[in-house]
């Protein structure tokens, strides 16, 4: 009987993969019906009268809609606070800068471009933030003699290194497998410095062979003007306050976007704080619903039932060489796109409580493989809205960037399990 249960759990898995890479499900909806129906074949009972007892309608419903509560609400002021940049003008007038700063020279431009898109998404994140970058950021590297899929690309890597400082993306690594705070804010540097000395070799090697086109930033900028100097290091603030001073991303983040709008507009603070509210959860309710659905599977692969099942299984299947660990993760990497297993967004979280739950690897080994696959998931995957997005913008097919980005992330994650394996393992 346990043999069929764990063939069908398996089942419900790679069905959940197909209807989602083949977009005939959305991960909104697929991921709470699989943690449902994978409770269900453990045997977990649909209600009980017994408080002690975990069932469906409980445990993996009632309670796994809220637990990741922690992580939607620091999402939610991180949402508000990129708001407030965005308002303010502040990361528009951030890309424009650099642009001026990088002359008429391709290289230049690329890096400086690059940074400057990572130095906004440390504040920022969703498709509005990308869609703003990407109008601006996109023609300017193009009229530099850019080709339009490096030009794309570097969007997309620019974003990847600004949301690994990007303090509201950490707690869901904390709430679906206990990873230490600590550990995630100092491997984060690493992370940054290892994607950021990987792209600026795809900059190098993808920028050699382009001559400048005739193009001149204006010497002014009515926009950028009107921007008070400080409040372009606003989006560093939340990083120190976390990172130097320890304190809790909510309190960050909130301190953060009601000093950014008192220095930038004083007197229209108060409008334009209300209006960031309501904008920014608007534009975060898609994430929201996903974070519910991954609490409910988190729950549904965590119930007694189901780990006592699965449990057995993956301790055989887990690396518990460190060398092993490193190539088994790197080469599996690509497993990340497409709302994959290997995708914290997708069915990654609920293997990955799994992967804790079996004792082989520790959080901190489960979660590090888990965030440096993440980048190729960030950087590569066709079925992101930000890539979508920037393939529209730069007008080239999506998968170019795929094939364009994919060997670069691979070399990312290597770098990343390495100095896990060497570390932290």
């Amino acid at each position: 009987m346990a043999t069929l249960q764990v063939v069908l759990i398996l089942v419900v898995f790679v069905a959940g993969v197909v209807l989602m890479m083949t977009k005939k499900m959305p991960a909104i909806l697929a991921l709470p019906l699989m943690g449902i129906l994978i409770a269900a074949i453990a045997g977990v009972p649909f209600i009980s009268s017994d408080p002690e007892t975990q069932s469906i309608t409980t445990y993996v419903i009632g309670t796994g809609a809220a637990r990741l509560a922690t992580t939607i609400t620091v999402t939610i002021f991180g949402a508000i606070f990129a708001k407030v940049v965005q308002k303010e003008g502040i990361s528009d007038a951030i890309i424009r800068k650099a642009a001026e700063l990088a002359g008429d020279k391709p290289l230049a431009i690329a890096i400086a471009l690059t940074a400057a898109i990572a130095l906004i998404f440390t504040a920022m994140s969703g498709a509005g933030p990308v869609i703003m970058v990407s109008q601006i950021a996109i023609p300017l590297m193009l009229s530099a003699g850019i080709a339009p899929v490096v030009a794309g690309s570097l969007i997309l890597f620019g974003l990847n290194i600004g949301l690994l400082f990007n303090v509201s993306q950490y707690q869901l690594y904390v709430d679906t497998i206990g990873m230490d705070m600590g550990v995630i804010t100092s491997t984060s540097v690493v992370m940054g410095v290892v994607c950021a000395v990987v792209t600026l070799v795809y900059i190098v090697v993808n920028t050699r062979k382009t001559s400048a086109a005739a193009w001149a930033m204006p010497a002014t900028d009515a926009k950028a003007e009107k921007v008070n100097p400080i409040a372009l290091l606003m989006p560093l603030v939340p990083i120190v306050l976390v990172f130097l001073f320890k304190w809790n991303a909510e309190t960050a983040l909130i301190v953060t976007l009601v000093v950014t709008a008192l220095i930038t507009k004083p007197r229209q603070a108060m409008q334009v704080l209300s209006s960031s509210v309501v904008e920014g959860i608007k534009d975060i309710a898609g994430v929201i619903g996903l974070m519910v659905g991954i609490g409910i599977l988190l729950n549904g692969v965590s119930a007694t039932q189901t780990s006592a099942l699965m449990q057995p299984i993956i301790s055989m299947i887990l690396p518990s060489n460190p060398i092993v660990y490193v190539l088994v993760f790197t080469i599996l990497s690509p497993l990340a796109l497409y709302r994959g297993p290997l995708n914290m967004y997708g069915l990654g979280s609920g293997l990955a409580n799994i992967f804790v739950a079996a004792g082989t690897l520790s959080p901190a080994a489960v979660g590090m493989a888990l965030r440096s696959t993440s980048v190729v998931q960030t950087v590569a995957d066709p079925t992101n809205t930000q890539n979508v997005i920037v393939a529209d913008y730069a007008s080239v097919d999506v998968n170019d960037i795929l094939k364009s980005t994919l060997p670069y992330t691979m070399v990312m994650t290597l770098g990343i399990l390495i100095y896990t394996a060497v570390v932290l393992f």
